[in-house]
């Protein structure tokens, strides 16, 4: 306990020696002050509306500049800069001053008659038209403090809404159709915000109903509040449309010609040669980049049809979702002989058709191996003049175990081999196509999403050689498909998922071992994965400026069902467990495998997070199968799940094998089910720095108990139990560094363990025994990775 205080305290100790060795005015100017801090009342007495609270917290937003930043009630930044600070441009000093520090904000800074202006105008704006702002400040020892008092009464509140629609134009009976969907109510709070919205809704119908040229700002409101009686706050609002609003603005119109420059770059002079006429479009200049037929899928823009806001933003989302483009714009022209009309001009500014990309890496995976890695790649975004990505890779890694286990002697029986210092490599080659389209042998009808539909297909192969164990070839083909009906709904369908792993070249070690765990040497078997995988995304990550954000991804994995059921109806003999079923003298996987992995982030002010995590996932192997295969089975530990914890050093249940330190050890920690949990709390430091603190928990189990053929338990204490599970969940804590760049995070986080699940009852709870070191029983993982965890 006295070296957990220590840590703790240290950190502390530092802040405090910063901030409390070098006073926070010590380069303030003599004469002048800090700007301390600020609060903000506001006194209604009389407004019925009850919105002081919310009030008060929008007005605090208008004050500018903010003070410096604080935690606690301690300025670290402003501290910073004070014990570093320097008049010289350059040197470590400078750069920590002006990097991680932050330069005092200083009172005379600060206008406080405009920001009370500016508060004034929210209020009035509210409806508060008779407000009265003012504003009182306290300095002492070179500290400004700043208090605003807003004095309001009772709100004006909307009487009668109009809409002056006189004209017999067909805009003011379009405009009068839209009247029932007002947001604004007779008898609400008066509110300028919401009038604007309302504009904004009128110009935003008439944009789909032809109306080309109409905009917001042609409408007007007039607000009378002279209608009230003694003492009653009742404004009377009128809309109407100014008079100022040329006649091609309040005119529709439909669309005649649609040109299409398939291939377009700036400076191109337009010329309208080697046009193309493909069912009512002008394909300019060719089909030699992309055919016409796949890009018109994409295209909602119709000849003789009213012009619409809408299938002019289907259309640019659809064609910016095409590979072979790096930028869509579409224009229009009043057409030079029917006024009435609109030309439209799509012009697709091709993006690089062909890339060829080399990228080093460090690798760590969550089976516990790490090591160097080279992955090249090449793209062609345009493969057969239908915008078709076309991807191919090829990956080597060169690894070695360094999940905690591996350097230790082998189980009882079984020799030691195979070299440690290059445990694994890892070659692995894989070519996939997407076409932004459905390719189906059915007739499906053109979707209207914002994002395209796409079809995939993929192929691959990859040779793992574990030295000293087995090496295994696996082979893999997939067709599915990608359907975004909605900004937050994904569908993922891959109606053909093949695999086949091949074990091969296991040394007499690694025979000894499996015959030793008959369970695990099922799940080695050589076997086909015939089946498909389903998979729901619901994300609002994509609504940046929401409080709560939500994330859920199921998956549904099935495999060897229909091709069971296809042996049944001809007649083969009931699979057994020692005579499965086969398909090209390989037994074939039987099973169903369900994962959810749940998020739940609560942005707090503008860059902390509070993210809540959740992941429980269940695999059943049956029919055909005895056990799931080994690639398919669920393990817990490392950067991305409990962080306390080595890769696949937890798990199932209570289970520990007696040779923990056994190179061959990590084979054993994989399950049937998985329930991992997290919570995580994210928060600024300085510049690019971003700091976490954590808390994990989680394990894996099996389904059934496991003996061998001499009848023994294997594994003991895996099996899951619904009135114990929560018993036997391991349990870490700690806190982590981010660098936090725009366009990649690298991530360091120490996990510290709280529970250790293997360990007897009531020796469960480790952290009074925590050695503050990173060796032995108890000690801290330094987890080293590139992304947020989650």
């Amino acid at each position: 306990m006295k070296r957990i205080k220590g840590i703790c305290i240290l950190p502390l100790l530092l802040m405090l020696l910063l901030t409390s060795g070098c006073s926070v005015t010590k380069v303030v100017p003599e004469g002048k002050a800090l700007f301390w801090e600020y609060d903000v009342k506001v006194k209604g007495e009389n407004d019925s509306s009850d919105r002081s609270a919310e009030l008060e917290t929008t007005l605090s937003q208008i004050v500018r500049p903010d003070p410096n930043a604080s935690i606690l009630g301690l300025r670290p930044k402003l501290a910073i800069y004070n014990a570093f600070y320097t008049e010289k441009e350059k040197g470590v000093k400078h750069w920590i001053m002006t990097t991680l520090g932050e330069p005092p904000v200083l009172y005379t800074e600060l206008d406080t008659g405009t920001v009370s202006e500016l508060m004034s105008n929210y209020l009035h704006n509210k409806g508060y038209f008779n407000n009265t702002v003012g504003s009182t400040t306290t300095i002492e020892n070179q500290k400004a403090a700043v208090s605003w008092t807003a004095k309001v009464g009772e709100p004006y509140r909307y009487r009668k809404i109009a809409y002056i629609l006189n004209d017999s134009l067909p805009v003011y009976q379009d405009i009068e159709q839209t009247i029932d969907e007002s947001l604004l109510e007779t008898g609400e709070t008066y509110g300028l915000e919401t009038m604007t919205a309302e504009r904004l809704r009128i110009a935003g119908i008439l944009k789909n109903e032809g109306y080309y040229f109409f905009g917001p700002e042609l409408l007007i409101f007039s607000a009378d509040t002279t209608v009230g009686e003694a003492g009653e706050r009742l404004v009377d609002v009128l809309l109407r449309v100014k008079n100022a609003a040329s006649p091609k603005a309040l005119r529709q119109y439909t669309l005649d010609d649609i040109y299409i420059f398939a291939n377009y770059s700036l400076g191109d002079s337009l010329a309208l040669n080697d046009t193309i006429n493909y069912r009512g479009y002008h394909y300019i200049p060719n089909e030699n980049y992309v055919q016409a037929k796949h890009l018109l899928r994409s295209v909602f823009l119709e000849h003789d049809s009213l012009y619409t806001r809408e299938e002019h933003l289907l259309t640019t989302k659809r064609l910016a979702a095409f590979p072979a483009y790096k930028f869509v714009n579409i224009d229009y022209k009043v057409d030079t002989v029917n006024n009435d009309a609109l030309d439209a001009f799509i012009y697709l500014t091709p993006a690089l058709k062909k890339s060829l990309r080399a990228e080093a890496q460090m690798v760590n995976k969550s089976n516990g191996f790490a090591g160097p890695g080279l992955n090249i790649s090449f793209r062609n975004r345009n493969t057969f003049r239908g915008s078709e990505l076309l991807n191919l890779e090829l990956s080597g890694t060169f690894e070695s175990f360094v999940g905690g286990r591996g350097t230790g002697e082998a189980p009882e029986g079984v020799e030691q081999v195979g070299n440690q210092n290059l445990t694994s490599y890892e070659i692995s080659a894989r070519a996939s196509l997407t076409f932004p389209r459905i390719l189906s042998p059915f007739n499906i009808r053109n979707l209207r999403t914002e994002f395209a539909p796409q079809t995939r297909i993929g192929a691959g192969f990859s040779l793992l050689n574990r030295v000293g164990f087995f090496r295994m070839n696996s082979y893999s083909a997939t067709y599915g498909y990608t359907y975004r009906p909605t900004q937050t709904l994904t569908f993922d369908v891959t109606p053909i998922n093949l695999q086949y792993v091949q074990l091969s070249n296991t040394t007499d070690a690694f025979e000894t071992y499996l015959e030793r765990n008959p369970f695990l040497q099922r799940s080695f078997e050589n076997q086909f994965i015939i089946g498909s995988i389903y998979q729901l995304t619901y994300s609002t990550q994509v609504f940046e400026d929401r409080t709560h954000q939500f994330f859920d991804r199921v998956i549904l994995d099935l495999s060897g069902n229909s091709l069971n059921a296809f042996q049944s109806l001809t007649g083969f003999p009931p699979p057994t467990p020692d005579e499965p079923r086969t398909i090209a003298g390989s037994q074939f996987s039987q099973y169903v495998l369900l994962d959810n992995d749940f998020r739940h982030y609560l942005n707090i002010g503008k860059e902390s997070q509070l993210v809540t995590r959740l992941v429980a996932g269940a695999g059943y192997a049956y029919g055909n199968s005895t056990t799931l295969p080994y690639v398919k089975q669920f393990s817990v530990g490392g950067p991305n799940s409990i962080r306390a914890f080595r890769a696949r050093s937890i798990g199932p249940g209570t289970f520990r094998d007696e040779n923990a330190a056994s190179s061959f050890s990590f084979f054993d920690q994989v399950g049937d089910i998985r329930l991992v949990g997290n919570l995580e709390y994210r928060f600024p430091i300085a510049g690019f720095f971003k700091g976490a603190v954590f808390v994990d928990a989680g394990n894996i189990w099996t389904f059934q108990e496991e003996f061998n053929d001499a009848g023994e338990l294997l594994r003991e204490g895996g099996v899951f139990d619904a009135n114990n599970f929560v018993n036997e969940l391991a349990v870490g804590t700690g806190f982590g560094l981010r660098i936090d760049i725009e366009f990649f995070v690298i991530r360091l986080d120490l996990g510290i363990p709280v529970r250790v699940p293997y360990l007897p009852q009531g020796e469960r709870f480790v952290l009074n025994e925590f050695n503050g070191s990173f060796s032995g029983e108890n000690s801290m993982v330094l987890n080293i990775a590139i992304g947020y965890p989650f």
